[in-house]
């Protein structure tokens, strides 16, 4: 998880301190939702799910055919963001 907390500083400017930072994490969704993403955060006992849609891309997840189960929402946060900040990069992931 350290190299995915690191990849979210140089992105996004955010740093997240642990799996339980989830006032920065937060930070990441208020983010991506200024710049038009939809954040969904699905919790249940043994299912963490975190996925995004944005008008122009459609749902993030959806293009693999299955959503990703995540160990936690703060690490199924900080994916997703980087996922989207390589897709809004490169049209593509």
């Amino acid at each position: 998880m350290k190299e995915v907390f690191e990849k979210i500083k140089t992105e996004y400017g955010i740093e997240i301190e642990d799996e339980n930072d989830m006032t920065n994490a937060w930070k990441l969704v208020e983010m991506l939702k200024e710049r038009g993403w939809v954040v969904y955060v699905i919790t249940a006992k043994g299912r963490e799910q975190v996925d995004a849609w944005h008008p122009n891309y459609g749902s993030l997840y959806a293009q693999f055919g299955e959503i990703p189960h995540f160990r936690n929402v703060v690490e199924g946060i900080c994916v997703t963001a980087l996922h989207i900040r390589e897709l809004e990069k490169n049209g593509t992931l």
